[in-house]
């Protein structure tokens, strides 16, 4: 019996209404890929720290990329809702409070964060798949498509169950 620790890391001025959205809607996924098994997750904000099974940061834009800070590299597509890098054997994960539809700076609805913290966490959990990989066939739909879409799959729960099963070293 497993529990794995999900971090979320804020780096915007989010509201405690829209942390908790996040929180506890993606705390609601989780609880769905385990449900039935021994294992669990427990989603909450906070530095992450190396123990952590997935640290995801919540920046304000592509322009306050955390990523990009951390480590530069090719540019992040202008319309994306969150974003995944690997760096030898660390992954790092970021999802966006801002994106850019249509030309225009916006915020999404609640309940779209905690579908893209998700998907991002799928990236983080297996860094060797390309877009093409995750956002096809191989990922199941659902939450792996682009932009990810309820319901989970099945094949979204199986690749999120073995993926956080082995240790991927997080960027903190």
């Amino acid at each position: 019996m497993a529990t794995y620790n999900v971090k979320l890391v804020n780096h915007t001025r989010a509201t405690d209404r829209l942390k908790f959205a996040i929180k506890s809607g993606l705390q609601g996924f989780f609880n769905e890929v385990f449900d039935g098994t021994s294992d669990s997750a427990v989603v909450d904000w906070g530095s992450g720290i190396a123990s952590d099974a997935i640290v995801l940061h919540f920046v304000d834009d592509i322009a306050a990329s955390y990523l990009d800070q951390k480590w530069p590299g090719a540019a992040i597509r202008g319309d994306a809702g969150g974003h995944t890098r690997s760096r030898a054997h660390v992954t790092g994960s970021e999802f966006y409070m801002h994106t850019v539809i249509n030309g225009r700076r916006t915020s999404m609805h609640d309940s779209a964060y905690p579908r893209l913290a998700f998907h991002e966490a799928l990236h983080n959990q297996w860094p060797g798949w390309s877009n093409a990989d995750m956002h096809g066939t191989l990922g199941g739909g659902g939450l792996a498509a682009s932009p990810p879409q309820q319901p989970m799959t099945d094949k979204n729960k199986d690749l999120m169950r073995r993926g956080i099963a082995i240790k991927n070293e997080q960027l903190l």
